[in-house]
């Protein structure tokens, strides 16, 4: 079971960094901080932020 946890818990890890590699933190410190954090955090962050990085980006 430990090992299914752990694959799956940092591939959840490198999700997030996919997702938040054009955010500003970009995506290794995405990975870093899902790793220590939690995935869930990190996302929670992108989603929060990455809107108004956007409206921004377009004004």
């Amino acid at each position: 079971m430990a090992p299914f946890a752990i694959v799956s818990y940092l591939l959840l890890c490198l999700m997030v960094a996919v997702l938040g590699r054009r955010s500003r933190l970009g995506f290794f410190r995405c990975l870093l901080f899902s790793v220590m954090l939690t995935p869930f955090l990190i996302m929670l962050y992108l989603l929060i932020f990455s809107s108004g990085e956007e409206r921004a980006r377009r004004d």
